[in-house]
């Protein structure tokens, strides 16, 4: 990579014209222009760059609010444009929090501080969903999505505000994998029950033990302190109560699937009845309907009580013809199984035999 020198840093204004500003960003709320010029509008090539070549050019990282110290540079997009190259963060600017961008360019080198205005307070923060909606989960349950009426502010508290509980009301410690998952919309975390103490044989199981013991009463709370990432709490704390079954550790078996078949010259729904929950997302994209010439077939699918149910309902009425419910390989079921394999299996134990991924209906 080509080294750029050093030179003494200058403060600069956030007028329009300033060589680096903060600017509003309707998307994502700031981004951050640096204008190049000189030898550094020669250096840094057009378009996108990586994350290592951007943030040899420009950083921008959050202020500490005692000392007022840069931490380390945010992750995010970098792209040039003619003689200006803008830094788009990952995840939007916190309001009432502030920020240092650096400029570090042959030529030129320049900071600027900014500090993005606090919001009106607003109405709490809401929790409008947990998946899996079952209250009867496998003791080796893999994983939580809950959703919320807005972006939340994430970090390592994450973890600590969200909890599990047994029936004496005790925290269960450490209970999670300490990944931070959220969706493209930033609304919905995704959060696992740490797999080291789901598999049978791995060290942290053995140590620390499961996480859920079956036949027991539990609770994930999302506790009344998660804010939002303007600062607004939720306010009282949110309770998804379950009991657990033995652990769940065979395959999705899709011979077990019942499939009723809708009427032809209609747009009945076709349904499939499932023996255990399968997760909510897979259903929504791993499960699909086309005809009898492979085509696609348009319409809307929806999944009934504790995702035991997927239901399709077609744009056009159905013909008389075969038609095909293809299941994607990856599909899970809540314990994290899929139609080729168990979550957790024996290595030594005899391979079963691929299964057929496909069901056939003829409207009636």
């Amino acid at each position: 990579m080509t080294p750029f020198l050093c030179f003494t840093l200058v403060v600069l204004s956030q007028g329009p014209d300033a060589a680096l500003r903060f600017r509003s960003n309707a998307d994502k709320g700031y981004d951050v222009v640096a204008t190049l010029k000189g030898d550094a509008a020669k250096a840094v090539p057009q378009g996108r760059l990586t994350q290592e070549q951007g943030e040899a050019i420009l950083t921008v990282a959050l202020l500490s609010d005692d000392k007022k110290t840069p931490g380390p540079a945010m992750l995010g997009k970098y792209e040039r444009d003619a003689n200006q190259l803008t830094f788009t963060p990952r995840f939007p600017l916190e309001a009432g929090q502030s920020y240092r961008a650096t400029l570090k360019a042959t030529g030129q080198a320049a900071t600027t501080d900014y500090q993005v205005p606090k919001l009106a307070a607003k109405a709490p923060p809401k929790v409008l969903k947990i998946y899996p909606t079952a209250d009867v989960l496998p003791a080796n349950h893999l994983k939580f999505y809950i959703y919320f009426d807005r972006p939340m502010r994430g970090g390592k508290e994450l973890f600590e505000q969200i909890v599990l509980v047994d029936d004496k009301g005790n925290e269960i410690a450490d209970p999670w994998l300490l990944d931070e998952i959220w969706d493209e919309e930033n609304n919905c975390l995704i959060i696992y029950i740490h797999p080291g103490r789901i598999k049978w044989g791995v060290l942290l199981r053995q140590m620390l033990g499961p996480v859920l013991f079956e036949n027991r009463q539990y609770a994930l709370v999302v506790r009344g302190r998660l804010t939002d990432i303007a600062g607004n709490k939720i306010g009282e704390d949110v309770v998804k109560k379950f009991r657990t079954t033995p652990e769940d550790r065979v395959r999705i078996d899709l011979s077990q699937w019942k499939l009723t078949a809708p009427k032809a010259a209609t747009r009945e729904a076709v349904i499939l009845t499932l023996p255990k929950s399968i997760d909510h997302r897979g259903l929504q994209n791993s499960v699909t309907v086309t005809d009898d010439r492979k085509m696609p077939v348009e319409g809307a699918i929806t999944y009934g009580k504790d995702e035991k149910t997927w239901r399709f309902t077609p744009a056009q009425p159905w013909q008389a013809r075969v038609y095909h419910i293809d299941v994607d390989g990856r599909l899970e079921d809540v314990a994290g199984n899929t139609p080729a394999r168990a979550f957790d299996h024996d290595l030594n134990a005899p391979k079963q035999a691929a299964q057929k991924l496909r069901l056939e209906f003829s409207p009636r």
